[in-house]
């Protein structure tokens, strides 16, 4: 059976982005919102869940673009002079390499959002990063630790994506980076008593996801659990000012709302489903 958990990252991050995630979730396809407490819209966001009557949520911690939660006299290797986290995730790739992060950092700041999410009441059954820097062995050790003490079932595990159809650099380059480690992260999920997906859809397509590209997913999706991943949104003058990651949100919200989406799900027996519901799969 073909199942597919639909999940909406960077809830929280604009007023703009939370509209289009809401709509997406009420009139489209995604089934999953994952909540970024450090998301300058996080309040918004939790208000946008309870009108939703969401259940449960995934948790998407972040290390860059946006704020730290923590004093910033605690995780001083993480910021900027502004006391902001780096805003070039390749920068931070550099760095987390390098190792002049500190590790102790990450895991206070990264504790300290989930103890901001642990406030909402809402079950948390995933964790997730921006750009998946969650991917990298040593930070996967600090989300597999914090997985444990939360309670956390899953851990996003982004691999066996669809090839691009056309060749982007940028995007086959974090792919080759992240396939550079998958050896190293696949052994250390299966011994983390975690779960994640049986396949993944989107890392290849983050930020551009047309209809014709996720009806070509939908078509070749196997069998078993798939997580496909969209950051739909309404395009706010904040996104082209500080998220341009997201200026293509107004599209992927076309998208995941489209009545040929949905039908090709419904011819295709697609069940759309949760993690929630993922888990009592034995």
């Amino acid at each position: 059976m073909k199942q597919l958990i639909v999940t909406a990252d960077d809830f929280g991050l604009t007023k703009s982005l939370n509209e289009g995630i809401a709509k997406a979730y009420k009139d489209g396809i995604v089934t999953f919102l994952s909540l970024m407490p450090t998301g300058e819209a996080f309040e918004d966001a939790l208000t946008l869940a309870r009108n939703l009557k969401l259940k449960e949520i995934g948790a998407h911690l972040s290390l860059t673009e946006t704020k730290p939660l923590s004093d910033p006299s605690t995780v001083p290797s993480l910021i900027t002079r502004d006391n902001k986290f780096h805003k070039n995730h390749n920068k931070f790739l550099i760095k987390f390499l390098l190792k002049t992060l500190k590790r102790e950092h990450i895991y206070i700041e990264l504790k300290n959002q989930l103890d901001e999410l642990k406030k909402i009441g809402l079950q948390i059954t995933n964790l997730s990063s921006p750009e998946h820097i969650h991917m990298l062995p040593e930070m996967l050790d600090i989300f597999v630790r914090l997985a444990k003490e939360y309670d956390i079932p899953t851990i996003r595990y982004p691999h066996k994506d669809t090839v691009l159809q056309k060749f982007d650099i940028n995007r086959h380059y974090r792919y080759l980076v992240l396939s550079y480690f998958d050896k190293g992260i696949e052994s250390i999920l299966k011994n983390s008593g975690t779960r994640h997906a049986d396949h993944f859809l989107g890392f290849l397509y983050s930020g551009r996801l047309r209809e014709d590209t996720l009806i070509d997913m939908l078509k070749s999706l196997n069998d078993g659990t798939t997580e496909l991943v969209c950051h739909p949104g309404f395009l706010g003058p904040e996104i082209l000012d500080r998220y341009r990651f997201h200026a293509n949100c107004e599209e992927e919200l076309s998208a995941l709302t489209s009545q040929r989406v949905k039908n090709l799900i419904r011819d295709e027996g697609i069940k759309l489903t949760t993690y929630s519901e993922f888990l009592l799969r034995p």
